[in-house]
C-alpha cells in the first residue's frame, strides 16, 4: 500500500514507521528498502484485499497522474468484501493498473465488482511481448476511420494481446512510449486498436471518461467508412 494512517492522518511510508490499514485497522509496518518500491505491509502475513499485489514503481506513476485522494480507494460490495482501487475518480471510474501476470478469470472479477472500470496494463514487462506487438503491428492491417486511426491486429502475432482481448471494459496497453495502445474493439482472432496520446488519456480519466470503443456500421445507402469511433 502507498498510503497507512499515521499519526491520525494519511501518509506516505518512511523509515522505521508503523501505521495502521485505513480499510481493516490492523498494523502495518513501512517498507524502505533499496529494491522495491516504499510501501506499507500488513503485519500479519494476510492482506485485508486478496486482490492486492507488490507495486513496482510503474504502478506508482500511474497512480501519482491522479490526486491523493483518488488513489487507493476502498469499495465494498452488498455482502461486506473489500477491494481496493489503484483509483477511483469523483465520477465512479475506477482504474487499475496491471503489471504482473494475472488471469483471465480474475480480470472478469474485478470488472464484474466495479463495473466502470478500465485496465491500463504494462506492455513493456517482458522482452518478448514488445517483440510480438511489434510483428502485429507491422503485419496490421489499416482500416479507414474518421476518427484517430485504427488497425486491425491479429492475435496469432502478439500473444499478450490475444489475453488482453475480449473483455467488457477497455483495456490500454502502455509501453512506456508518449502514446499508449486502446483496444477499441475485440474480433475473434483479432482486435481493432488504435494510439492515444498519455497526456489525453489521462485528463478524459479526470474527467471520468473511458477511451471509447470502435464500433461496426453498415452504411445505409451509399458506401461510406465502415469503422468510426463513438
Amino acid at each position: 500500500m502507498k498510503y497507512a494512517i499515521f499519526n491520525g492522518e494519511r501518509a506516505e511510508p518512511a523509515p522505521k514507521s508503523k501505521g495502521r490499514c485505513p480499510f481493516c485497522d490492523s498494523d502495518v509496518i513501512a517498507r524502505c528498502g533499496p529494491v522495491r518500491v516504499w510501501h506499507w505491509a500488513h503485519k500479519s502475513t494476510k492482506h485485508c484485499d486478496h486482490w492486492w499485489e507488490p507495486e513496482k514503481q510503474w504502478h506508482r506513476d500511474w497512480k501519482n497522474s491522479f490526486p491523493e485522494q483518488w488513489q487507493e480507494q476502498g469499495r465494498r460490495d452488498e455482502h461486506g468484501e473489500l477491494h481496493i482501487a489503484d483509483v477511483l475518480t469523483p465520477h465512479g471510474l475506477v482504474l487499475e493498473f496491471q503489471h504482473s501476470p494475472i488471469s483471465r478469470e480474475e480480470v472478469e472479477n474485478r470488472i464484474t465488482f466495479h463495473q466502470n472500470i478500465c485496465w491500463v496494463v504494462d506492455g513493456a514487462r517482458l522482452e518478448n511481448t514488445v517483440k510480438q506487438f511489434k510483428v502485429a503491428l507491422e503485419y496490421a492491417t489499416p482500416l479507414r476511420s474518421s476518427g484517430a486511426p485504427v488497425y486491425q491486429l491479429q492475435h496469432h502475432n502478439s500473444l499478450f494481446l490475444k489475453k488482453w482481448s475480449g473483455f467488457n471494459a477497455p483495456v490500454v496497453i502502455d509501453f512506456g512510449m508518449e502514446e499508449v495502445w486502446v483496444i477499441g474493439r475485440s474480433l475473434k482472432s483479432s482486435s481493432l486498436m488504435y494510439t492515444l496520446k498519455k497526456e489525453l488519456l489521462i485528463e478524459e480519466f479526470k474527467k471520468g471518461n473511458r477511451p471509447n470503443p470502435i464500433e461496426i456500421s453498415r452504411p445505409k445507402t451509399r458506401r461510406g467508412n465502415p469503422f468510426r469511433r463513438f
